[in-house]
């Protein structure tokens, strides 16, 4: 049994854009949050400030996982920015300040939104600290909802809210030699062999940032998949496989899933 709790939570809001770190001028969203965005949300939900955070949930101290509960659509629309930046002050008149003298840009922009007969996404955030006071203060920031940074998917304008499920301190975390029917979305270098393909299967596979550094320089990123209309993935995986049992709306849930990174 791993050392520390194993903290699960959701992520849900009407309309979400995790931005492809690889995308430039049309800005390009996964269809879930990666684990850097994750990250930050763990971080502004703690109080810590911008680009201040790296070390505390780096690969080597934090564990995270995400399963997406609720089938996805993406569309794309166009947004208009103002330029709010100029070179004397943001706030002279006809010199590029707020009133939008200095023009503006149209940019496509990729936003998730639930599937037509969902009001909300979800997204089933797991989360393993080593630190126990790390994990301790998580806890307790999610179960009375004190959070110093407003929770959002991806970006501010993407207002959500986080609900706690579960803190287990007996969870499982090991190497299985067997299929096994996953629940999150899984590091593709984690599957040993091709995943199971059965009638109506989509799996989608998405390359991701695992982790930024404290110059918001990318650190690690990799292949991840994720099946398209939330079913779960069955394959035989070469990773440490987590195994959490608890309850949600009164039903016992036993899921396994695999960490990023």
């Amino acid at each position: 049994m791993p050392e520390g709790p194993l903290i699960i939570f959701d992520l849900t809001g009407a309309f979400a854009m995790f931005r492809k770190f690889y995308t430039n001028s049309s800005s390009l969203s996964y269809p879930f949050p990666p684990r850097t965005t994750v990250a930050g949300l763990i971080a502004g939900l703690l109080g810590y400030e911008r680009d201040t955070y790296s070390e505390d949930l780096s690969l080597e101290r934090c564990d995270i996982a995400v399963s997406v509960k609720v089938p996805v659509r993406r569309v794309m629309q166009t947004v208009n920015y103002v330029m709010t930046e100029a070179r004397s002050s943001v706030w002279a008149r006809n010199a590029g300040g707020f009133d939008g003298s200095a023009g503006g840009i149209q940019t496509p922009v990729e936003w998730v939104f639930p599937k037509l007969d969902e009001p909300r996404l979800r997204y089933r955030i797991y989360v393993h600290h080593k630190e126990p006071k790390f994990a301790e203060r998580l806890d307790s920031v999610l179960l009375e909802g004190s959070y110093v940074y407003p929770p959002y998917l991806g970006m501010s304008e993407c207002l959500g809210e986080v609900e706690h499920l579960a803190t287990l301190e007996n969870w499982e975390l090991s190497v299985r030699e067997v299929e096994t029917t996953l629940s999150t979305v899984v590091p593709s270098a984690a599957i040993a062999g091709s995943p199971r393909l059965e009638a109506g299967t989509q799996i989608i596979k998405e390359r991701t940032a695992f982790a930024l550094g404290a110059d918001r320089r990318m650190l690690a990123i990799g292949d991840v998949l994720y099946e398209r209309n939330c079913n779960p993935i069955t394959a035989t995986v070469s990773s440490p496989v987590f195994t959490a049992v608890y309850e949600n709306d009164g039903q016992e849930i036993s899921e396994f899933g695999v960490f990023l990174g």
